[in-house]
């Protein structure tokens, strides 16, 4: 008998009659449901998209993203299609001199019993997918919720159905179907752009322009050798170039080399969602000042595009939950819908929370921030596997929240803070940033890079979200009984 078959038939019997329906078939919503499924919940997963199309982008899968995959017994899968990158290194903007460098593998794996890995998205969601459904996952493709007409005290979802993409495209109001589903509770991990989200705070969200964009490049790796790049592929290394109002990034997955351009975006004549395709002379404009190495990359790439890095309006949610006493229906948030970081941050952001430069706010179901996402499923499956009866969800989805908001607003303020510091203009202040990545050896408190910071990096990247799940539902039994 596996794992997921011992946690199954030792769950209440209560739990495969409970019917879970996750908002949002994006890494994060993957991930719950086959957490979810080893407690033997009924699990529904719906997701707005039709297909699961992909635009191919690596993502960075630190510690805890690995720590989170290994608990859901995935991760093994993911480790044949990712790449172990040998150290984190840290670049000027101009010539490319090292500033400081990271080690990586093997070190975060002899430190965390884990591994640091980089991988393709595509490769890393169809995993989760197929997972989710070998382990008997509900999932529904082109269906989306109506959180604002849901039933909370029968426990009822409406939906609407695309049957014909085309057909919408031509005629809003044909090819579509309505359809009611029977819950009893909801897990919106439809990210930043979350209609649970816009429910709960009471108005839409509106996404604001952050002044920065991104350009994405890929380069063969045959290409890379001819270019004379092989230093950038071999030994495998996530590179990192610093520069003023602006950074690039770049690492090989498993058959081509991912480059990042993060610059302004004052140049762009509107606001848009998703990707467009850029121009190889926009770029030339903007790093012809930079390594030549970056300059070579800039020229001799395929697969250019470009985003815009949009964030939400700040809205304050006083709780990520919808419980109501003598509803059926309870509702929580988990993921970007929950927990979103500011965009213009991207390589920071991403490399502590995985993602690289995607934004919820593309059309294709993108999620971001799906490290903290990873944590919070793993927080809350962990959880609901300890329900004993169905009188415990609603005081359990009080546990999740103050157990992930602390944390997750701490990564949110840190990353901010790390992104105007890596992107600080020619001066002063940029020639001390760099002058301390150089002598602070090794790194201390307050380092310029924070993953490189040993007690910020222990304290993200040893979170054990089955433990903490554990330990922190201990406690509130304990107050219970003490209060009672």
């Amino acid at each position: 008998m596996t794992s997921s078959e011992q946690a199954a038939a030792s769950s209440p019997a209560f739990h495969s009659q409970y019917r879970v329906v996750i908002v949002g078939a994006g890494l994060v919503g993957l991930l719950l449901a086959i957490v979810l499924r080893r407690a033997d919940y009924h699990v529904v997963v719906i997701d707005k998209d039709g297909e699961l199309k992909e635009i191919g982008a690596g993502i960075i899968l630190p510690a805890n993203a690995c720590r989170a995959l290994a608990q859901a017994n995935v991760l093994d899968k993911v480790k044949s299609c990712a790449v172990a990158p040998n150290a984190w290194v840290s670049h000027s903007y101009q010539q490319g001199g090292i500033l400081a460098r990271m080690e990586l593998d093997p070190y975060i794996q002899d430190q965390y019993n884990v591994p640091f890995l980089v991988i393709h998205r595509p490769d890393l969601r169809r995993i989760l997918f197929e997972e989710a459904k070998a382990r008997g996952a509900c999932i529904h493709l082109a269906t989306t919720a109506d959180v604002h007409r849901t039933d909370f005290s029968n426990g009822l979802i409406h939906a609407t159905v695309t049957d014909d993409v085309e057909m919408v495209a031509r005629n809003p109001d044909n090819g579509r179907k309505e359809r009611t589903l029977q819950a009893d509770l909801v897990i919106a991990a439809d990210g930043q752009q979350s209609e649970a989200r816009a429910f709960l705070a009471g108005h839409s969200n509106q996404p604001l322009p952050t002044g920065k964009m991104v350009n994405r490049i890929l380069i063969g790796i045959d290409r890379m050798r001819e270019l004379g790049l092989e230093d950038l592929i071999d030994p495998p290394c996530i590179h990192v170039w610093l520069g003023p109002d602006s950074m690039a990034v770049g690492y090989l997955l498993k058959d081509v080399f991912n480059f990042v351009l993060v610059c302004s975006s004052e140049c762009e004549p509107e606001v848009y969602l998703g990707p467009r395709e850029v121009e190889k002379e926009e770029l030339r404009a903007v790093f012809q000042d930079w390594d030549p190495r970056i300059r070579s990359l800039v020229e001799n790439g395929h697969g250019y595009l470009k985003w815009l890095l949009l964030e939400n309006e700040d809205i304050a949610l006083s709780s990520w939950i919808h419980a109501a006493e003598g509803d059926k229906l309870k509702l929580a948030l988990t993921g970007d819908a929950a927990h979103a970081i500011v965009h213009w941050s991207p390589i920071i952001v991403r490399s502590c929370t995985m993602e690289l430069f995607f934004s919820r706010l593309t059309p294709d179901n993108s999620g971001s921030g799906a490290a903290l996402g990873f944590e919070s499923a793993t927080v809350l499956g962990a959880l609901l596997e300890q329900a004993r009866q169905q009188s415990d969800i609603a005081p359990m989805l009080s546990v999740y929240e103050s157990l992930r908001r602390p944390r997750t607003d701490l990564v949110k303020r840190v990353t901010q803070k790390m992104g105007q510091e890596w992107m600080l203009p020619d001066g002063p202040l940029q020639a001390d940033r760099d002058r301390t990545f150089v002598e602070e050896v090794p790194p201390s408190q307050g380092y310029p890079n924070a993953l490189q910071d040993p007690f910020f990096q222990t304290w993200l990247y040893s979170f054990d979200g089955e433990q903490e799940a554990r330990e922190a539902w201990r406690l509130h039994r304990e107050d219970s009984v003490d209060c009672a």
